[in-house]
C-alpha cells in the first residue's frame, strides 16, 4: 500500500492511497477560476416566506458574503441560510434562502451589485435551504503543471476496482492550522486547559511566519497579555479567549463562550481523525474497500440528478452477505466505518481498531457522553469509499482539467490526491 509522504496529511490520519500509480503532480487553485464547484440540489419553489436565490461568487468566503448581503438589505444575517460553505479561492455556485423579505426588499436584492458576485432570484418557497437539501457537488478543477492521460486512466481503473477512500479532507481540521482534532481530544479528556492553549497558541509550520512566531512565544509563556498585545485583530476568537482569561475566567469557562458551531467542530474533528485513521488501517490490511465482512456496516446510495445521493441510515451486514455483495456490484452500497460516539455499537474488525485507537489516546466511547452538550456525540457511520460519478478529464498545454461529481460530505481534494499524489489544499 502506497503511503503518504506528507506529514500534514498523516497528522490528520490520511496515511495512504488506494491507488498504486505514480502521481501526475501539479497544483490546484493557482487562480480562483481553476476551481469551480456547483451545488446540486432539488428546489421546491412555491408561494412561501422564503426567497430562494442562486449566487455565483468568485473568491468570496460564504460567511463574509452573507454579512455583506444582510447589511445591504438591512436584515439579520440569521435570516439568510444555505446548504454549506465553499472554499473561498474558487468559483462557487450556491443556493440560499432568505426569510421574510418584502416585495420591496426582493426588488432591492435583484439590483444589488457586489464585485465578483452574481445574484439570481429564483422565486419563493415554503421551506428554508439547509444541509439536508444538498444532493452533492459538481466540480471543474484545473491541475496545473500536470499532464499524463495514460496515468490518469490507470489510476481511475484502480479506484474503480479498489474504491476511492472517503477521507475527511484537511479543511475539516482547520484553515491553515490543522489542530481542531487535537482540541477535541483534550476536551474529551476533560483537560480544558490544554484544549484552550492548543487552540490559541499551538504553532503550525505553514502559518503566516509573523503569527507563527507570536504563537511560539505564547505557547511557551502562556501569558494572555502577550497574546492580546501581539495577535492581529483578525484572530478574533483567539483574542476573545485570551481576554476572558485575563478577566479571571478559567480556560473551561472561556471555551464555553465560543460560538456554538465552533464548539461543535472540536469533537467532530476528533471523530473525523479517528475515522481517517481507521480507513487508513482498513486499506493497509485489506488492500481495497470492496471487501465487506459479516461484522461490517454498510451504507446505501442511489443516482439522482447526476450524483450518487448517500442515504442517512447504515446497517450491519450480518446474514445479508449475498444481497450486500449484489448491491455493491451494482454500485448501490459500500462499506461504512464508524464515527465513534457514546451510542456506537462496534463489532468485528472496526471494534478492534477503533477501541485501540481511542485507548492509545487515553479515552473510550463513554467519554463522548459529555457534560456539555456541544462536546457530546452519539456517533454515526460514514461511507468508506467515495461513490463518484460523471468523471472526465481533458489535457491541454501544461494542465489537466478534471470534471466529476461527488455526494455531499466528500472532498474534491481527497479524490484528486489519488491522481496527483500531492498534498492539495
Amino acid at each position: 500500500m502506497l503511503e503518504s509522504k506528507y506529514s500534514v496529511e498523516r497528522d490528520v490520519g490520511i496515511e495512504v492511497y488506494a491507488s498504486s500509480t505514480p502521481g501526475i503532480g501539479g497544483k490546484i487553485k493557482e487562480k480562483p477560476e481553476d476551481f469551480t464547484v456547483e451545488e446540486l440540489t432539488k428546489l421546491n419553489l412555491d408561494e412561501g416566506n422564503f426567497t430562494v436565490v442562486r449566487i455565483k461568487k468568485v473568491n468570496w468566503d460564504t460567511l463574509n458574503l452573507v454579512r455583506v448581503i444582510a447589511k445591504k438589505l438591512k436584515i439579520s444575517q440569521r435570516r439568510i441560510e444555505y446548504a454549506g460553505t465553499k472554499d473561498k479561492r474558487s468559483v462557487s455556485i450556491q443556493y440560499f434562502s432568505i426569510y421574510g423579505l418584502s416585495d420591496e426588499q426582493i426588488e432591492k436584492l435583484k439590483k444589488i451589485r457586489i464585485k465578483d458576485v452574481e445574484i439570481d432570484v429564483l422565486g419563493k418557497s415554503k421551506n428554508r435551504i439547509g444541509l439536508g437539501d444538498l444532493l452533492g457537488n459538481r466540480f471543474d478543477i484545473i491541475v496545473r503543471s500536470a499532464m499524463d492521460g495514460d496515468l490518469i486512466q490507470r489510476t481511475l481503473k484502480e479506484l474503480e476496482e479498489r474504491g476511492c477512500p472517503n477521507f475527511f479532507g484537511l479543511q475539516r481540521f482547520g484553515t491553515m492550522r490543522f489542530v481542531t482534532h487535537k482540541v477535541g481530544l483534550e476536551i474529551l479528556r476533560r483537560n480544558y486547559k490544554e484544549a484552550f492553549w492548543i487552540y490559541v497558541a499551538m504553532p503550525f509550520k505553514d502559518e503566516n511566519p509573523e503569527v507563527r512566531s507570536i504563537r511560539e512565544e505564547l505557547w511557551e509563556s502562556r501569558n494572555p497579555v502577550l497574546g492580546l498585545r501581539e495577535f492581529p485583530a483578525y484572530l478574533r476568537y483567539e483574542r476573545n479567549l485570551l481576554q476572558a482569561l485575563r478577566e479571571g475566567k478559567t480556560e473551561e469557562q472561556a471555551l464555553l463562550m465560543l460560538p456554538k458551531n465552533l464548539k461543535l467542530m472540536f469533537v467532530h474533528a476528533y471523530q473525523s481523525y479517528i475515522f481517517n485513521r481507521t480507513l487508513s488501517a482498513r486499506l493497509r490490511e485489506f488492500e481495497d474497500l470492496k471487501t465487506i465482512e459479516k461484522d461490517d456496516y454498510t451504507g446505501f446510495f442511489h443516482p439522482d440528478s447526476g450524483v450518487m445521493v448517500v442515504e442517512n441510515d447504515y446497517y450491519p451486514v450480518e446474514w445479508r452477505m449475498k444481497r450486500i455483495a449484489l448491491l455493491r456490484d451494482l454500485k448501490r452500497c459500500a462499506l461504512a466505518l464508524p464515527l465513534p460516539g457514546y451510542e456506537s455499537r462496534l463489532k468485528g474488525w472496526a471494534k478492534e481498531v477503533v477501541e485501540e485507537l481511542l485507548d492509545n489516546d487515553g479515552i473510550s466511547l463513554k467519554d463522548f457522553r459529555h457534560e456539555y452538550k456541544e462536546f457530546s456525540s452519539r456517533g454515526s457511520y460514514r461511507l468508506a469509499e467515495i461513490p463518484f460519478s460523471e468523471f472526465e478529464f481533458m489535457e491541454k498545454d501544461d494542465f489537466v482539467k478534471f470534471r466529476f461529481t461527488l455526494p455531499k460530505g466528500s472532498y474534491a481534494t481527497v479524490f484528486l490526491r489519488e491522481f496527483t499524489k500531492t498534498c492539495l489544499l
